[in-house]
């Protein structure tokens, strides 16, 4: 746990390979783009991002439908959806992690000294945090965010879960 706030544990990431991608997208593209939402990252053509809808029919035996098949929610149908709430626990969980951060760049600097990941600015609309300490873990995120790339190249490895959540030093 990071800060007051709950935040993604570190031991679920590892678990969570497939996802890992998917959501260090959302929260990019949340840190990134400047008009961009925790509400409008979770959508994809005005559509919430979920799951395959649950039917439920009159045994209350659950069926889902699949991709080909165009359907309506019905009285008593469930769909899953990405909550906004994941991409804020998401950046709060990378903008704690300073000292991951701070070891990163170490290390690429180590492997290549020509490097500029120190040079990396993570500026954040201001209007995207209600607090100086939100907007100091937004503009951490997105460093991280913007270094990854450059270490994974550097070191033939993914960032998460190889490095970020065993913490990378021991």
């Amino acid at each position: 746990m990071v800060g007051l706030l709950p935040t993604t544990p570190t031991f679920v990431l590892p678990y969570k390979r497939f996802a890992a991608p998917c959501l260090l997208a959302l929260a990019g593209q949340y840190l990134h783009e400047h008009r961009a939402t925790y509400r409008s990252t979770v959508r994809h053509a005005s559509c919430l991002i979920g799951y395959p809808i649950r039917r439920r029919d009159a045994q209350s035996n659950p069926t889902e439908t699949t991709d080909e098949q165009v359907v309506t929610l019905q009285a008593g149908d469930h769909q899953p959806v990405v909550p906004p709430s994941l991409v804020w626990r998401l950046t709060g969980w990378l903008g704690g992690l300073s000292l991951v951060l701070d070891k990163a760049r170490q290390m690429i600097l180590q492997d290549n000294p020509q490097s500029l990941c120190h040079r990396v600015d993570g500026n954040v609309a201001p209007g995207k945090a209600r607090t100086p300490e939100r907007l100091v873990a937004l503009q951490t995120a997105r460093q991280l965010l913007l270094v990854l790339p450059e270490w994974e190249e550097c070191f033939g490895r993914k960032f998460f879960p190889q490095f970020a959540t065993r913490a990378g030093f021991d």
